[in-house]
């Protein structure tokens, strides 16, 4: 199975002049091939396959294939390709040790070899280089090619990384899938001596509101340092950062214990409502860590005890630190990103099943509380290196990560992809968000608010003193859907005091049933906070004991950009004299028929009075002035009439629990100077007479 993507081919070769370039799509001999000690993917045969991993870059890579032979011996591959082309070029990626390839065969369709080129020149060669070979001599279409490599030219490990041919003469042009319209004025923002220091600043982490940035800093002496460390080291510790109202950051502060210890801490993903912080490592009472994830709750000002999140059949594998000198200088090293609504969680991380390094994995919420287990997000994203510092946008669509197995600029650079269905196992074809973000260094965590408009990262490029975050404008092209942030505050109507209640959504005009909102609530502000896509029709159910529940719309499903909204649902307690209009109860003009979308609400007053068996109820019917008095007064009647008989038909509430009334345009709420102001003198009221 060919590991490296061929999605991308489109993008990475030249058809100027109609050119055509095929790269090897299937192996069909290798005389030996590197395997490492887990029998991954890494540097086999078929990680040649494809378009070129990491090119322009060379370099030893675990993305290449690595024959094993003896430094006296000769290694071959034998590679096919799509289809049959007369070939005017052969283009070879070695990564490690060039110049070493003796020969080159190739086969048409019935089989029949021809020498396509011997090489005469043996002087020392770059280490790594795309050879581009121009054949002259066969006329015949090839279907197949070999080439044998002679170890007593150079010794040491060889690698190559992608072998093509082409129809014509013209130069193969391979390269960096780069996101689309990249400004060329883009630059990175330090966030400047108040936030960075000369110590390591990492993983960057914005709430939703774009107004608390979570950091881990590492190395720095405010850390919590372990006195029986006898070298000195210090580790990692978390901090956060509010921005001030004239929109800079505030001085860092230590988020202190129980989080952060004498060991190393990082935060890895923050709630929609802000007081929920995902944090690196299962945290053990004893004061000892161990591989996973944990969540921590703000509580009266306070962060709790860490509290492991549970994944089923968890693995985190041991892999090879980065600039390892052998294969035994491991370490297990995990990564996650949690969606806003806690239902995704992505990690990165090493399992039995992977391609070759960090490979990243998606897990869902269970009813139990449990994330299901990862499901690796496949070939299109993960490469025989590491991936690794994923975050799922609040789209819930476009994935950030970094790579060392796609080709960039760099240690590793920043990507992204969208998700294309429900699978999770499809992406786009990773796009580098380019030279203005990602640098010759190591490149990650990525993170953005609700908004979509700026993003965080981690870089050492241009930083005071070890890696920095950095702020950067999102262009167009690497955005995410735009979504809505609702913030909500549940109040008493009687005297504007907060309610604790129950706050739902739904949406109205979702026929696929794929998204689902959660609301999650934040005790520290007393608001309901929820992330949801634009372009939909949403439903809000208030509801609380003792208290009359209340129904809401809100319309989205023609807005285009991301919006901040806010809400405040009132609730009217439940008590003799209380009333309240069915705003959510709805008729067609001039007509008393009630129209469908009505019935939620009239089933609401169906619990009601259910829930309250020796509640009496008052229905008054009301109109706007604009025609027939009479028929106005009428027609607010029939409406009464027609709402009490659903209320006894449908519910089975007894008619001498409910009197009517019908006041026409006597009682006017509002003005009758235009449409929007009489909209809200046509009104049914409810009014509680006896409990």
């Amino acid at each position: 199975m060919n590991l490296k993507t061929l999605l991308i081919l489109p993008i990475l070769f030249s058809t100027a002049y109609s050119q055509e370039v095929l790269w090897a799509d299937r192996v069909l001999e290798v005389s030996s091939e590197h395997t490492d000690q887990q029998y991954s993917p890494i540097n086999r045969a078929d990680q040649i396959l494809g378009s070129p991993s990491v090119f322009p870059q060379f370099g030893k890579s675990p993305c290449a294939w690595q024959p094993n032979g003896s430094d006296f011996g000769e290694d071959y591959i034998k590679v096919s390709f799509p289809k049959s082309i007369v070939v005017k070029q052969v283009g070879i990626v070695e990564n490690v040790n060039a110049g070493c390839i003796v020969r080159i065969f190739g086969y048409d369709n019935s089989g029949t070899e021809y020498l396509l080129f011997q090489n005469t020149d043996f002087n020392q060669k770059p280490n790594g280089r795309f050879w581009q070979i121009k054949i002259a001599n066969v006329s015949q279409p090839i279907k197949s090619l070999k080439f044998l490599i002679s170890h007593r030219i150079s010794k040491g490990i060889k690698q190559y990384d992608a072998i093509a041919i082409s129809d014509s003469d013209i130069p193969i042009k391979a390269g960096i899938n780069l996101a689309k319209d990249i400004p060329e004025n883009l630059q990175k923002e330090n966030l400047g001596p108040s936030l960075n220091s000369r110590y390591g600043e990492l993983a960057p982490l914005i709430t939703p509101d774009g107004k608390t940035l979570y950091f881990t800093r590492n190395g720095h002496p405010d850390n919590i340092i372990n006195p029986k460390n006898k070298d000195g080291r210090i580790g990692q510790d978390i901090y956060y950062a509010k921005l001030s109202k004239s929109n800079t950051w505030d001085y860092p502060t230590n988020i202190g214990s129980p989080i952060n210890n004498d060991q190393d801490n990082a935060a890895a993903t923050v709630s929609a409502e802000g007081n929920s912080l995902y944090i690196l490592n299962v945290y053990n009472k004893s004061g000892t860590m161990g591989p996973g994830l944990s969540v921590t709750r703000l509580r009266n000002g306070n962060w709790e005890f860490p509290e492991e999140v549970k994944i089923m059949n968890f693995q985190a594998l041991p892999r090879k630190k980065d600039n390892a000198s052998n294969d035994n200088d491991v370490t297990t090293n995990t990564e996650f990103s949690i969606s806003h609504d806690k239902q995704i969680l992505i990690m990165g991380l090493k399992r039995s099943q992977t391609f070759g390094d960090n490979d990243l994995y998606v897990s869902f919420l269970q009813k139990d509380g449990t994330y299901s287990i990862p499901v690796n997000l496949g070939k299109i994203i993960n490469t025989a290196d590491n991936e690794g510092s994923p975050f799922l946008s609040a789209d819930n669509k476009t994935l950030y990560f970094s790579s060392k197995g796609h080709p960039g600029y760099g240690d590793a650079d920043i990507y992204v992809t969208r998700r294309l269905d429900e699978t999770w196992t499809s992406w786009t074809e990773p796009e580098n968000l380019g030279p203005q973000i990602n640098s010759p260094y190591w490149d990650g965590y990525f993170s953005l608010p609700a908004s979509g408009d700026f993003a965080y990262l981690s870089s050492k490029d241009n930083s005071i003193g070890a890696e920095d975050i950095f702020k950067i404008k999102l262009f167009e092209s690497i955005k995410p859907d735009p979504v809505a942030l609702i913030n909500a505050k549940i109040l008493d109507a009687s005297d504007g005091n907060f309610i604790n209640a129950d706050l739902e959504i739904k949406v109205l005009n979702d026929t696929t049933g794929r998204i689902q909102v959660k609301i999650e609530f934040d005790e520290e502000t007393e608001e309901y906070k929820v992330i949801v896509p634009i372009g939909y029709k949403y439903r809000f159910f208030v509801a609380k004991e003792g208290y009359m529940s209340k129904e809401e719309e809100l319309d989205l499903s023609n807005d285009n950009i991301y919006r901040e909204i806010k809400r405040t649902f009132e609730l009217l307690p439940v008590k003799e004299g209380q009333k309240m209009v069915l705003n959510q109860l709805y008729f067609e003009q001039g007509k008393f028929e009630i129209m469908e979308e009505s019935f939620e609400e009239l089933q609401t007053i169906i619990e009601l009075m259910k829930n309250y068996p020796k509640m009496r109820v008052l229905l008054e019917g009301h109109s706007d002035n604009q025609g027939d008095f009479r028929l106005n007064v009428e027609l607010s009647e029939n409406r009464v009439n027609a709402v009490r008989d659903y209320l006894t038909r449908k519910g089975g509430i007894n008619k001498n629990r409910i009197e009517i009334k019908a006041w026409g345009p006597m009682k006017p709420i509002s003005s009758n100077s235009d449409e929007e102001s009489r909209k809200k003198n046509r009104r049914v009221e409810f009014t509680i007479l006896k409990m």
